[in-house]
């Protein structure tokens, strides 16, 4: 019989382990890339993603002013049709031309050769006669350009020329705060949080719509959005709503609660879908109103309360005995309270935290007065004084946001689901609505002439655009924007006025006098030998 040496099975052995192993590492790439093709095919989007692209997510106070295309000029022939003191902003600067006409092309394109609204441009510097000239050429309405002065632009002399100032601004930098270092970032925060409607060509108007350089807009608009907006009771509108990077406002709730406090302010239903709030329930009882924020910890917290009170209640009476299992069992929860700890929230304030949601400021269509008020201008002061668009990066979009929830309700509100808009890398694109009969594309203006035959995105029955081309192969940023847009839905359809969540979500709070008399039953019933 031919033996095998030590060291040739040695070889061997290992060879046979290494194509098993081989085999197997094989068979689970398989079975993984098989499973992976298997999940995609039956879910589409990853868990993160919630196609709300592709659902109808209207509601009887929160849907789109018209599915499709309208036919303009009827539109505007109608008895019931009013034009709006209205206008467009921007804040651009004479290096940005090249955008700011691909801006101008697009809404007169989608929208303004029609309806031809002014626009107002402004600048911390004086704008040349080549951008001037190029802009009005562009445009098929009034332009009017204005000049910034150094108290709307800069921010105060005794904040802008001290040391701190400086080094805050390039801490940011250092820490990675996205436009921390940028010091001209912090003052267009600052001048759109609370300034840019107090200038007289903006103020000259009673409504405003915000547009910016490099923007797109991938749909025609074929009714007025300020007309319906006031038909419609509403006074501000967004087309995209997404949370915040936390480290650029970490003291930026903070900061409005106080404000809040300070000023007993009464706030608006808006105010639901920018926060959560950890107010559980209401009672007189400080233990249970600082330890119950959900369903489950409710159960374990009265169960606990109501053990102990029967404890506290059979002690006085004599009748304690610590022989039992009841009161050996008893005692023990009583020991557990003693030695609970409150949770602490990290940024809560009042029970509430900021959700970080905020509609993109980038893209706004609102009434002036939203902002032109005495409450907001209280605010931004309030603000100001706490030195956060310098000490922080707060951005006008979340500032705006929480501006705008210390007086609007949310029915005061409207999601432009059916424009179609993209700004840096962020796109939002409608589904296009099956197109109405005899409903065509009609030019106002010869220089938006289509070619015929001109293809838009196919139609569908949930879909709201008027011959939108969306970009491909960009994911839609409303499907990207959980939990914000849930929050919206969940406003939008009522859900918070009569159903309970979980800790973070709103409710009408709990009357936990009511629920510890079904626990104190329970307890009646509760069997302590087992």
């Amino acid at each position: 019989m031919l033996r095998l040496s030590p060291r040739f099975r040695l070889y061997r052995d290992r060879h046979k382990r290494a194509v098993t192993v081989g085999s197997v590492l094989l068979g689970l790439l398989t079975i993984a890339f098989a499973a992976r093709t298997w999940y995609r095919y039956a879910h589409p989007a990853p868990p993160k993603f919630h196609w709300y692209s592709k659902q109808d997510l209207g509601t009887p106070t929160q849907h789109p002013f018209f599915m499709g295309c309208n036919d303009v000029q009827a539109y505007m022939n109608a008895d019931d049709y009013r034009r709006v003191d209205a206008t467009f902003v921007m804040l651009t600067r004479n290096q940005e031309l090249d955008d700011v006409v691909k801006t101008l092309q697009s809404i007169e394109e989608h929208f303004n050769q029609w309806f031809h609204y002014p626009y107002v441009f402004l600048n911390d510097e004086p704008f040349t006669q080549e951008f001037m000239d190029t802009v009005t050429r562009t445009a098929t309405a009034e332009v009017q350009f204005g000049t910034l002065s150094e108290l709307e632009w800069d921010f105060p002399q005794e904040v802008h020329d001290t040391f701190e100032f400086k080094e805050r601004v390039e801490d940011q930098g250092d820490r990675g705060i996205m436009y921390g270092s940028m010091e001209s970032y912090h003052k267009m925060c600052r001048f759109y949080s609370g300034v840019f409607f107090k200038h007289p060509l903006v103020r000259a108007h009673d409504w405003y719509w915000r547009i910016e350089p490099d923007v797109e807009f991938f749909c025609d608009i074929t009714y007025d959005p300020f007309w319906e907006m006031i038909r419609n009771d509403k006074e501000y509108g967004f087309t995209v709503m997404i949370p915040e990077l936390y480290w650029s406002i970490p003291s930026l709730f903070r900061s409005t609660r106080s404000f809040i406090k300070e000023n007993n302010i009464e706030l608006g239903t808006l105010w639901k879908l920018l926060t959560n709030s950890y107010h559980y329930g209401n009672t007189n009882d400080t233990f249970l109103d600082k330890t119950v924020y959900n369903d489950d910890n409710l159960s374990e917290r009265m169960s606990e309360k109501v053990i102990i009170d029967k404890l506290l209640e059979d002690t006085a009476k004599g009748e304690l005995n610590l022989d039992s299992t009841k009161d050996t069992i008893r005692l023990q929860h009583l020991i557990n309270r003693a030695t609970t700890v409150p949770p602490v929230f990290e940024d809560t304030f009042d029970k509430e935290e900021y959700n970080l949601c905020h509609f993109w400021s980038n893209f706004e269509i609102a009434k002036r007065t939203v902002f032109d008020n005495p409450t907001y201008e209280q605010y931004f002061k309030h603000l100001e004084a706490d030195g956060g668009f310098w000490k922080e990066r707060w951005g006008d979009a979340p500032v705006h946001s929480l501006g705008l929830a210390l007086t609007l309700d949310f029915e005061n509100v409207h999601y432009f689901k059916d424009i179609g808009y993209m700004h840096s890398s962020l796109p939002h694109c409608p589904r296009n609505a099956f197109p109405k009969e005899n409903v065509f594309y009609v030019p106002g203006d010869d220089r938006f002439a289509r070619p015929a035959g001109t293809q838009y995105d196919p139609s569908f029955d949930y879909g709201s655009g008027c011959r939108c081309r969306c970009p491909r192969n960009l994911p839609d940023i409303e499907d990207g924007c959980y939990p914000c847009m849930d929050k919206w839905l969940e406003l939008a359809h009522g859900v918070e006025k009569n159903t309970n969540f979980a800790n973070g979500a709103y409710y009408s709070p709990v009357d936990l006098d009511v629920v510890e008399k079904d626990f104190d039953i329970a307890y009646e019933q509760a069997s302590w030998e087992n």
